[in-house]
């Protein structure tokens, strides 16, 4: 095949470089112009475009983008009430198609940074101020994003266009999709380089840059994806599972690597910069100028909560953009609530009152409101007489409070089912001196917010462009690839010893406080309110024989949720139709087999020359 580009567009690159002005971020660059392709034969024309590239996975988080394609129309996570784009991504409607323009961006965007990247490899040996040393490791750089970009294309859209020389001289329109197989045979190619060329460090002193584990992570990824297909055809390989498990315990065994004491911390701001669970991450910045569209992930998790009473938006809370929320079941069935710490660590339950003009009184009486919003003669609650008119909480205190308990009053769609619980329910509303919100009255505007992608650092509450770094890749990740492989491989013993690092991690630690919902909601004893839960969290083999594949797509959203990437590992294992069908209400009708792969862009398709068949061009049922 040609050496190709797209058009002249996606090389506006090649007529505006960047150039390193700081060596803590190598993403803080200043824009020079003015110059030409032979600044590409020099030791700052190439870092320039190395860093170009890197730039390139910034878009993933800089807007309504990739949490789109991969938290959308999943089994675990549902709709909030705003964004343009759940009905096409969540519920698998008719505006999932070609003309989808969220598939062109994405698309867009990862073929500019393989240009990009395969520019530099075409003038790289040309460069005379570079060791061979240097040389060698940013071309381990370029091929280990290069195979990242390939890699999420490929989960998305099957057969692609598979571009691996770089063309700054003809327009070429004639592209043809390569079998899935050949994207892995490349993408397996260039992390193998990549693994052998980069340091052997845990951060390189230019925080963002890739490391030879974060290529062995990938790797391990990778294999396990091809390895997994049984009724879809990727290329897999009988050594596929044994190599994503070697690669994945490469990573483990490195020491250069370790799980944080507390889950809490794998998503502090702060900690997880130079966490030593971090393998990979995309840098952000403070500094306006660098950070093009930033991290606007803190807005997509957060519910309406300045319209409840003794509430308003403020920084620390949150900007609510209400986009995705955590489904009844993930918040009530999923986790061991008396011994998983993760199940609260990672939410929001508490918000806390800022806002004295709308902080509530008590009234002297409570009725019970029917399913038609009547107010009936039915008493459900007489305050002491004391209370009545005095304010219900103060600024400070807990306004809102969300619980992980589902009385079994309502179905999905609030339409109550059972009266009597609805009845006790809204007793225990009526006897909270804050708004009480268990799961039974979880909206599309209220459910707890999650915290993985919070940012206080903003310089105002209504700030989008947050500096939050994004963490692709955490060892945590690495023991699940690592156990999945192993049981894949019928050695459910180790799988289950690498699911209890992560597991061991996630239980409340001897002298621990536990929160105080775990009395309150869970039913945990006061003489228990300190112990260790270790040992409740531990797996055995027989624990995870039975079903193992469903057990670590269950473990990997405990321990991963909201980490953009549940879509994939429904469509790596096969069961996204059936898990959506049984747990995603709203896409349940329409989701189809052909599902399992994107639309490929109509605007990549009205470009080729000559014009191919729609078999050709397109994926089945588009």
């Amino acid at each position: 095949m040609k050496n190709k580009k797209y058009s002249i567009n996606h090389f506006l690159f090649i007529l505006t470089f960047t150039v390193v002005i700081s060596c803590d971020s190598f993403l803080e660059e200043k824009v020079i112009s003015g110059v030409s392709y032979d600044f590409f034969e020099t030791k700052t024309g190439i870092e320039s475009a190395v860093n170009g590239a890197y730039t390139t996975m910034r878009w993933y988080v800089g807007g309504e983008r990739y949490y789109c394609l991969t938290e959308y129309g999943v089994d675990y996570v549902w709709e909030g009430a705003d964004g343009g784009k759940k009905d096409a991504f969540n519920k698998y409607s008719v505006q999932m198609n070609s003309g989808e323009s969220l598939l062109y961006e994405f698309w867009e965007n990862n073929y500019k940074g393989i240009n990009r990247i395969n520019t530099a490899l075409m003038y790289l040996p040309k460069v005379q101020d570079m060791t061979e040393e240097e040389k060698r490791e940013r071309e381990g750089e370029l091929r280990f994003m290069r195979a990242y970009f390939y890699f999420d294309l490929v989960q998305h859209f099957g057969p692609i266009p598979l571009i691996m020389e770089g063309n700054v001289s003809e327009i070429v329109t004639d592209f043809q999709r390569v079998p899935v197989a050949g994207i892995y045979e490349a993408i397996l190619a260039d992390l193998v380089f990549a693994y052998d060329a980069l340091p052997d460090i845990s951060q390189q002193s230019q925080r963002g840059r890739a490391t030879k584990w974060a290529a062995g992570h990938l790797m391990a990824k990778a294999y396990l994806t091809r390895g997994s297909a049984v009724k879809d055809q990727r290329g897999q390989q009988t050594t596929d599972i044994q190599n994503a498990l070697m690669y994945a315990k490469a990573v483990i065994e490195s020491g250069k690597f370790s799980l944080e004491e507390d889950y809490e911390s794998t998503f502090d701001m702060q900690l997880q910069k130079n966490s030593r669970e971090t393998i990979f991450g995309i840098e952000f910045t403070q500094d306006v100028l660098f950070n093009g569209d930033g991290n606007r992930m803190h807005l997509y998790w957060v519910p309406t909560y300045e319209n409840l009473p003794g509430l308003q938006r403020d920084l620390l809370q949150g900007r609510a953009w209400k986009r995705v929320r955590p489904t009844p079941y993930f918040q009530t069935q999923l986790f061991d609530h008396l011994n998983d710490s993760r199940i609260y660590k990672m939410f929001k339950w508490v918000f806390w009152a800022n806002r004295e003009s709308s902080i509530p009184v008590w009234n002297d009486k409570y009725y019970y409101v029917d399913e038609e919003g009547r107010t009936t003669s039915d008493l459900l609650y007489a305050p002491p007489i004391e209370l009545v008119g005095k304010k219900k909480f103060a600024l400070g205190d807990t306004a809102a409070y969300f619980i992980p308990k589902d009385y079994g009053a309502k179905d999905y769609t609030n339409k109550v089912i059972d009266v009597a619980k609805d009845r006790q329910m809204q007793l225990d509303i009526a006897r909270s001196r804050y708004t009480l919100i268990p799961v039974d009255n979880n909206t599309n505007h209220f459910f707890p917010c999650l915290l993985k992608w919070i940012d206080p650092e903003r310089p105002d509450m209504n700030y989008e462009q947050g500096s939050r770094n994004f963490i692709r890749m955490r060892l945590a990740e690495t023991y699940l690839i690592a156990a999945e492989a192993a049981g894949r491989m019928g050695n459910t013993e180790i799988a289950a010893e690498y699911i209890n690092a992560v597991r061991r991690r996630a239980a409340y630690k001897s002298g621990e406080v536990k929160p105080g919902q775990w009395i309150t909601v869970e039913g945990g004893n006061e003489s228990g309110l300190y112990n260790s839960t270790e040992e409740a969290m531990l797996v055995t083999a027989d624990d995870i024989s039975a079903n193992f594949v469903n057990f670590m797509l269950d473990e990997r959203c405990r321990e991963m949720f909201g980490e953009m990437n549940r879509w994939e590992d429904l469509v790596r294992t096969e069961t996204l139709v059936d898990r959506v069908k049984q747990f995603n209400p709203d896409a349940a009708a329409n989701i189809k087999e052909y599902h399992k792969l994107r639309p490929i862009p109509q605007q990549h398709i009205d470009r080729l020359s000559p014009k191919p068949s729609i078999e050709e061009a397109q994926n089945e049922g588009y």
